[in-house]
């Protein structure tokens, strides 16, 4: 308060008390009135003030009353400008009790009192209770609800609140001023009473500040929140009581992390939690709010076991940790909303806003809905703002029991006690707040009702409360003063004091403190044992604990994730701009790079997609771009939502809904980008007739690289681990995909001849580039007219060329070398005739079995098997001969028909060079390979021409052949190579999507991790 507004508040006195004259009980609480507010040397000063201003007051004048109005409202307008609004009640609190010092009030004292009151913006109705509480002398002469009466007889008005203390000699009045929301107490008896350990003078009056305390010499304490508890209007079918009772916690490496502790609460109580750092407050708040399951000991909200039966309390319980919940590429208002949405499913749009905009004015952020949330280190609002937001995401549902892990952390000591005003007011509209709270100041210490303090190890060294806290402490180490728990004069209390007290250390005989304390641990939690009086044992409500959570649906749940996700996403420019460009300019360098051109000696050089050699290394290096884009997209997805998740899985919301909008969301993403990626690059390369199948396999095999992502964001802690990973992840994909190192020259550890290993089955890799490349060879528009007979051809020749003399050279051996004895010769011999017999036997399935009876290859060689033998290989050179013969005679006769003039002859030629790529002809038919045929465990394996070989499986499940053939096997059905093919990397994706669901991957990691 300012020199001049006391100077004016001390002539408002003068104008209102001098009538005739200002008596001496006038002048006496003038003088009481500047000693609250001055030091000794000033109060005389001002006291000769007032008696100058009484003085030159003279009511000669017939417009008296018009002159001390106009006198009163200058003096208003000036304390309206300065002082607030309890301040200003404090001031008609003082002006009624001096004009009433002589029992009487004039009807001109009467006048201006309302006159200046309502000056103030203080109604009439209050001026009247405040002079009935300034005359009141007794119970009777007051009943209201505004009005408190503590006594040792129990109050019969209706009214009334009332505070039994039977040890209390006389009665005190609690007045509380709602306008300002002000508690004012008067005391009239005999026993000796102190607030805050200063006495209170029979008859004063006192302003009753935030955390005090009344004591008296046995008479049980009275506290602030006592007081304020019988103001707060509590629904009865709400209120709670919350027990904990001897809760010990063990961590997972054996060690205690709490021992033994107990606290009973009600409705209406704002609980501290203070503890040196690893005394155990976070993990008692984690136990308390059911994040933890106690070793010993159970937490009961209105008798329910909050741990054996979450599923009766929910919604009743909130939380508030110290990391920030909040999605930072959405707006204020858009976090809000979408917590809201996600909790109320009963609520229209409209209720909806409405709900979000109140929450938002009463969290006083307002003005800053629209602003982006931003991150800590690119701040758009405020430390303090991000917190009550935070603090917003639980409000918004106002749960009956609140816990909140160090509010204040990191905040301006303005915004700190915003932040506690806001909690503050939550307990008095009768919820339960438990705050863990570090180095709080003196009026944010005094705010709470109780405190519960902790010390290393998680001993509990005091429960009640906090100013009772100061004088505990002090008066266990037996220090001078120790009744005084706050500064008489200022009315601070230091908190520092507690904690300098418990880690005292031990001087040493040099006058040095060591590192050894005082105090233990264990004997601070013995004292608090020994020296707590039974604790009052809170009311035990069994009413069924009341929550306003109505969870959406599954379906609807999917739904709000996935905006709440897509205008994250939008929000984020940056983040937008490089996932849908990155796409197009990867597919334009990629496929300028590799478009090759063709020079002739006659012709500048021209560029043809049927010579271009880099045509197999566009479709490799596109698969590897989609993996990569699809991994990079994904891979910070859930771990930059885990704070968030946690939250969600604290109020029951479904992880799978997430987790499919973030799959759903992902898979639409990769659609759009493979799309442009083949849109561009296609279209480059001149890449014709494959743009839908190119574009599906790009798509599946990104949407596996998506659930691969999820998988490890979920699994590990760290985007630096991730990222690392992604390198590990990718280059098996390059390795392994049959491209970078062909299947057949792997560590033979690793490979299996004649088809693809299991490892390279794997790969995704694998599967896309063989799609790719038999789609793109068998399906193109040249290709397919031509395909089946060129089947046949490339089959017939292979059968011509290397098959059937590998067998005729087998036959010869067995014809040079059956009469000799040697074992190994005739192992030879039997391995080499059983080796025919199997292979005869699959070409009498194609050629008629009549044709030979391979039962003599099992007899004892002779010259007629051989002769038998060599006919019917003979025959069968014939046979395939002819085949190959009539498949050309008819693929020529197609051709003929479509080249009979010279311009369809040159739209022929352009047709090939459009749609038939030479390299990937050379690379599907395995032509360049020297070992066209090969032995191998009884079977001799067709090398050459896999992109025209069917399927030969040995089993209901065998699906293994070579790399390109045109068809798969599987369940005694063949499919197309390249629908199979994308179908093996969707039942891939699919096994990642339910391992993600099941949080396969992060238990192996965690388990590992032990």
């Amino acid at each position: 308060m300012s020199e001049s507004v006391l100077k004016t508040i001390i002539q408002l006195f003068a104008i209102v008390a001098k009538e005739d004259s200002v008596t001496v009980e006038e002048k006496r609480l003038i003088e009481a009135f500047l000693k609250d507010h001055l030091n000794k040397a000033k109060v005389e000063t001002y006291l000769q003030l007032f008696e100058e201003y009484s003085e030159s007051i003279t009511h000669s004048s017939e417009n008296q009353l018009e002159e001390e109005h106009d006198q009163i409202k200058k003096i208003c307008q000036h304390i309206n400008s300065e002082l607030t609004q309890k301040q200003k009640v404090v001031i008609i609190l003082e002006l009624i009790a001096i004009i009433l010092a002589d029992s009487h009030i004039s009807d001109r004292e009467e006048e201006l009192v309302r006159f200046t009151a309502s000056l103030f913006n203080i109604p009439d109705e209050e001026v009247s209770l405040i002079e009935s509480f300034v005359t009141a002398s007794e119970q009777k002469d007051i009943d209201n609800s505004n009005i408190l009466i503590i006594s040792r007889e129990d109050s019969t008005l209706p009214k009334t609140h009332f505070i039994g203390r039977s040890a209390l000699e006389g009665l005190i009045f609690v007045l509380h001023i709602s306008t300002a929301d002000t508690y004012v107490i008067k005391y009239l008896g005999t026993t000796d009473l102190y607030l805050n350990g200063v006495p209170i003078k029979n008859g004063k009056i006192n302003v009753l500040g935030t955390g005090s305390t009344i004591k008296a010499d046995k008479v049980l304490p009275i506290y602030y929140g006592d007081i304020l508890g019988h103001f707060i209007n509590s629904d009865e079918a709400n209120l709670i009581s919350f027990h904990a009772n001897n809760l010990s916690f063990k961590f997972k490496n054996g060690k205690l992390g709490l021992r033994d502790i107990s606290i009973q609460e009600e409705s209406g109580k704002l609980v501290g939690l203070m503890g040196a750092s690893g005394a155990g407050k976070s993990t008692l708040l984690n136990v308390l709010n059911g994040n933890e399951t106690p070793t010993d000991g159970q937490v009961l909200i209105n008798g329910v076991n909050i741990h054996t039966s979450p599923e009766e309390i929910e919604g009743v319980i909130g939380f508030v940790p110290q990391d920030d919940l909040l999605i930072e590429d959405l707006t204020v208002y858009q976090n809000l909303y979408f917590a809201a949405k996600l909790c109320f499913a009963h609520l229209t749009d409209q209720e909806t806003e409405a709900l979000v905009t109140k929450t938002l004015s009463s969290l006083g952020l307002l003005e800053t809905k629209d602003l982006k949330v931003g991150s800590p280190l690119e701040k758009t609002i405020s430390g303090g703002q991000r917190k009550r937001l935070n603090i917003g995401l639980e409000l918004l549902r106002e749960p009956s029991v609140l816990f909140v892990d160090e509010p204040t952390s990191g905040l301006s000591s303005r915004d700190s006690e915003n932040i506690m005003d806001l909690l503050k007011e939550l307990s008095l509209k009768g919820k339960l707040v438990f705050v863990v709270i570090h180095q709080p100041s003196s009026d944010i210490f005094k705010m709470f009702d109780k405190l519960v303090i902790l010390d290393t190890g998680g001993y509990q060294i005091y429960y009640g409360n906090p100013v009772e806290a100061v004088v505990y402490f002090k008066e266990m180490i037996e220090l001078i003063n120790s009744e005084q728990g706050e500064c008489l004069e200022c009315g601070n209390v230091n908190p520092e004091q507690i904690f300098n007290i418990i880690e005292t250390k031990v001087v040493n005989e040099y006058g040095n403190f060591t590192t050894e304390r005082k105090i233990s641990p264990v004997q601070w939690n013995q004292m608090f044992i020994d020296k707590q009086k039974k604790p009052l044992t809170s009311q035990g409500f069994d009413n069924q604990p009341h929550s306003t959570l109505k969870i959406p649906s599954r379906f609807k749940q999917f739904q709000l994730f996935a905006r709440r996700d897509v205008f994250s996403k939008m929000s984020n420019k940056q983040y937008l701009l490089i996932n849908l460009l990155e796409a197009p300019i990867l597919a334009f360098i990629l496929a300028y790079i590799v478009r090759y051109f063709v020079t002739y000696h006659t012709t500048d050089p021209e560029y043809l997609f049927s010579k271009n050699l880099n045509i197999p290394a566009y479709l490799f290096m596109s698969i590897i771009v989609a993996l990569f884009m699809g991994l990079t997209v994904s891979a910070e997805e859930i771990i930059r939502d885990r704070k968030i998740l946690k939250r969600e899985s604290f109020l029951h919301l479904s992880r799978s809904s997430y987790l499919f909008s973030k799959i759903a969301i992902l898979f639409t993403l990769s659609a759009i980008q493979t799309f442009t990626f083949v849109l561009v690059g296609n279209g480059i390369l001149e890449i014709k007739g494959m743009l839908l199948t190119h574009w599906m396999i790009l798509f599946s095999t990104s949407c596996f690289a998506n659930v691969l992502g999820l998988n490890i964001s979920s699994a590990f802690n760290s985007a630096v681990t991730i990222y690392i990973l992604i390198p590990i992840l990718l280059i098996p994909q390059l390795l392994l995909s049959g491209v970078v190192v062909k299947f057949d020259k792997l560590n033979p550890d690793l490979s299996h001849t004649g088809q693809v290993p299991l490892i390279g089955d794997l790969m995704a890799s694998r599967w896309a580039f063989e799609a790719s490349m038999v789609s793109q060879f068998k399906d193109n528009t040249y290709e397919s007219q031509f395909y089946t007979y060129d089947k046949i051809m490339a089959q017939a020749d292979y059968k011509k060329i290397y098959y059937i003399p590998t067998l005729e050279t087998k036959l010869e051996y067995c014809l040079n070398n059956h009469k000799n004895e040697s074992d190994s010769i005739q192992t030879i011999i039997n391995e080499n005739l059983e080796l025919l017999s199997s292979e005869i036997s699959g070409e009498l399935k194609v050629i008629g079995e009549d044709k030979f009876d391979v039962n003599v290859l099992q007899k004892s060689f002779s010259y007629d098997i051989y002769e038998s033998t060599s006919q019917f290989l003979k025959n069968l050179h014939a046979f395939y001969s002819r085949r190959y013969n009539k498949a050309d005679k008819e693929k020529d006769r197609i051709i003929t028909g479509m080249t009979e003039t010279i311009e369809e002859r040159n739209a022929f030629d352009q047709l090939k060079n459009e749609y038939h790529n030479e390299a990937i002809a050379d690379i599907v038919k395995n032509q360049n390979d020297p070992h066209r045929i090969i032995e191998s465990e009884g079977q001799l394996i067709q090398k050459v021409f896999p992109i025209y070989k069917d399927p030969d499986p040995s089993g209901f499940l065998d699906y293994g052949e070579q790399f390109y053939v045109p068809k798969k096997h599987l369940f005694n059905r063949f499919f197309d190579t390249v629908v199979f093919n994308i179908a093996v990397i969707w039942m891939m994706s699919i096994f990642l999507i339910i391992s993600l669901y099941f949080d396969v991957l992060r238990k192996i990691v965690t388990g590992m991790g032990k």
